[in-house]
C-alpha cells in the first residue's frame, strides 16, 4: 500500500508525457480529438454495461452453473477499461484495450474441485455451523392417567 502513491505519480507522469509524445508525432488537434473520442466511447460503455453486468456475473454463480474466470471477471474487466478509456492519456488506454482482449481460460471448476454455488432451495446446500451440543429429535406428551389434575400433583410434590 505504501507503493500505491508512487505508481499513481508514475502514472501520472507517463500520462502526460504520452499525450505530449503523441502532440509531437501526430498533431494537438489529432491528439485531442482522440482524447475525445476515447472518452466518448467509454461513457458508451459504461452506459451500456451499468451494473447489469456485473448483477449478470453474480445471477451466473447462483444458478450452480459452471463458470469460467473469464465469464466471472469480464463485467468488472469491462467496468474498469471503460473507466481508463474516460481518463485522458494513452497510457490508460493502452491498459483499458488490454483489459478488452478476450483472454479465455480454463473452467474455474477445472482449476481447483468444484466451483458451484449452493442452491439454497435444495435440502442440505445450507452451511451449518458447529451444533455438537445440539439434539434432533421428536416427542409427544401424552398426559398422564394416574394424576387427576394438575393442582393434585403440584400439592403432592410439595409434600
Amino acid at each position: 500500500m505504501r507503493f500505491f502513491g508512487i505508481g499513481f505519480l508514475l502514472l501520472l507522469f507517463l500520462e502526460i508525457m504520452s499525450i505530449v509524445w503523441m502532440a509531437d508525432w501526430l498533431g494537438g488537434g489529432a491528439t485531442f480529438g482522440l482524447m475525445v473520442l476515447s472518452f466518448v466511447a467509454g461513457v458508451m460503455m459504461l452506459r451500456h454495461t451499468g451494473l447489469s453486468g456485473v448483477l449478470l456475473a453474480g445471477a451466473t454463480m447462483r444458478s450452480g452453473q459452471q463458470v469460467s474466470l473469464y465469464q466471472l471477471l469480464w463485467p468488472i474487466r469491462y467496468t474498469v477499461s471503460a473507466l481508463l478509456m474516460m481518463s485522458p492519456g494513452f497510457v490508460s488506454l493502452a491498459i483499458a484495450l488490454l483489459l478488452l482482449l478476450p483472454f479465455k481460460g480454463k473452467p474455474v471448476a477445472e482449476m481447483s474441485g468444484t466451483f458451484t454455488a449452493p442452491n439454497p432451495f435444495e435440502p442440505g446446500s445450507r452451511t451449518r455451523r458447529n451444533d455438537a451440543d445440539i439434539i434432533e429429535g421428536e416427542y409427544t406428551v401424552e398426559p398422564d392417567q394416574s394424576k387427576a389434575g394438575t393442582r393434585d400433583y403440584i400439592e403432592h410434590k410439595r409434600d
